[in-house]
C-alpha cells in the first residue's frame, strides 16, 4: 500500500493515544490545516498523498455546547467530514477509517441500538447537530465503498475517557469534568457537586483500547461499521463514586436535578464487536479511571474544575 498513514485530529485525546500504536503516522492538527477549508484540505492531501487515513477530527462539545450550538456544530462537522473524505478519495487513499459517536444513534429505542439501527429515528435533540453530522459521515463512507470499491469504513466507540481528555467545563465530557471537580473538592474541602439526578446511564471505554483497535483495523481492515462498547453501562451516580475513589476524595457527593444531564439513557449494543474481535480485553473502568487519575493528578497546574458536561 502506497503512502503514509495520515491521522486527522492528531492532537486530540484519541489522536495522542494513537501515536503509540501507529508510530510512523503523520498527525495533522488544526494549525497545520483548517479542515473546514476545502482548498486547504486538497492541498494537504495532494502534498502527502496518504495511502491510509484515520479520520478523528471533529468539532465537539459537552451537553451545554451541543444544545446551544446545534447549527454551528452541524455545519462545521459536515464541512470537515466532506472535505476529508473527498480529498482522500481523489488523491488515492485506498483505506479510511472514521470515528462516529454514540449520540448519532436514535433516541428512545426499546433495546440498545445495533449498527443497523443508526438511521432509524432521530438522535437526542440536544445532540442533533453533531449527531446527525456523524450519520452523514457514515453514509459518505458507505457510498465511497460501494461506488469506488475503496475501504472507507467507520467505528462508533461509546464515550471515551483517559489521558489528554478535554477538561474544559464547556466542551469536556463527564469523566474529565467529574475528575477535575473531585480533585478540587479534595483540595479545598466541601462536597463533590454533580449535575443532574445521577440516574442517567452512559457507557465508557478507555481511549487506549480504541487506539489499539483503530491501529489494528487500519493495518488489516475491519468491518464496514462497528460499535465499540465494552459493557452495558453505568449510572452517573455510580460513576461519580468511582471517580471520587480514583482521586482519593472521601467527602459527600451531591446531585443537582435542576441542572441538565443530557439523554437519560445512552447505551449501545456491542454484540457485533464480540463476534468480530473475540478475546479482545478491554481495560476495566476501575483500572482506566485509576490510570487517568494518575495522569491528571501528576500534571503541573491542573485546570480548575468547572461544570459537569456529559
Amino acid at each position: 500500500m502506497r503512502g503514509r498513514t495520515l491521522i486527522t485530529g492528531g492532537d486530540g485525546m484519541l489522536g495522542r493515544a494513537l501515536r503509540r500504536f501507529l508510530p510512523g503516522a503523520l498527525h495533522v492538527v488544526r494549525k497545520d490545516c483548517d479542515l473546514t477549508d476545502g482548498a486547504a484540505v486538497e492541498r494537504l492531501f495532494a502534498r502527502i498523498r496518504p495511502g491510509r487515513v484515520v479520520h478523528l477530527a471533529a468539532a465537539v462539545g459537552g451537553v451545554r455546547r451541543n444544545a446551544a450550538s446545534n447549527v454551528e456544530l452541524f455545519e462545521e462537522n459536515v464541512l470537515i467530514n466532506a472535505h476529508v473524505l473527498c480529498a482522500a478519495r481523489r488523491h488515492g487513499a485506498s483505506r479510511l477509517i472514521a470515528v462516529l459517536s454514540s449520540c448519532a444513534y436514535p433516541l428512545g429505542a426499546r433495546r440498545p441500538p445495533r449498527e443497523l439501527d443508526l438511521h432509524l429515528g432521530m438522535p437526542f435533540g440536544g445532540n442533533l447537530g453533531y449527531g446527525y453530522s456523524k450519520r452523514m459521515l457514515e453514509v459518505h463512507a458507505r457510498l465511497v465503498r460501494e461506488q469506488f470499491g475503496l475501504r472507507f469504513t467507520t467505528v462508533t466507540p461509546v464515550t471515551m475517557y483517559g489521558p489528554h481528555d478535554d477538561w474544559d467545563p464547556d466542551s469536556g465530557h463527564v469523566v474529565a469534568a467529574l475528575m477535575a471537580k473531585a480533585a478540587r473538592a479534595k483540595k479545598e474541602g466541601g462536597p463533590l457537586l454533580v449535575w443532574g439526578s445521577g440516574r442517567a446511564v452512559r457507557q465508557f471505554v478507555f481511549v487506549e483500547d480504541v487506539a489499539r483497535l483503530l491501529a489494528m483495523f487500519s493495518n488489516r481492515g475491519g468491518p464496514d461499521n462497528l460499535i465499540i462498547a465494552p459493557d452495558a453501562g453505568i449510572t452517573i451516580r455510580e460513576l461519580a463514586r468511582k471517580v471520587a475513589g480514583a482521586v482519593g476524595f472521601c467527602g459527600p457527593i451531591m446531585f443537582d436535578p435542576d441542572r441538565p444531564e443530557g439523554q437519560a439513557r445512552r447505551v449501545l449494543c456491542g454484540s457485533a464487536f464480540t463476534r468480530c474481535c473475540p478475546g479482545f480485553a478491554f481495560t476495566s473502568l476501575d483500572e482506566g479511571l485509576a490510570r487517568t487519575a494518575r495522569w491528571y493528578l501528576g500534571r503541573r497546574g491542573a485546570p480548575p474544575a468547572g461544570a459537569q458536561t456529559a
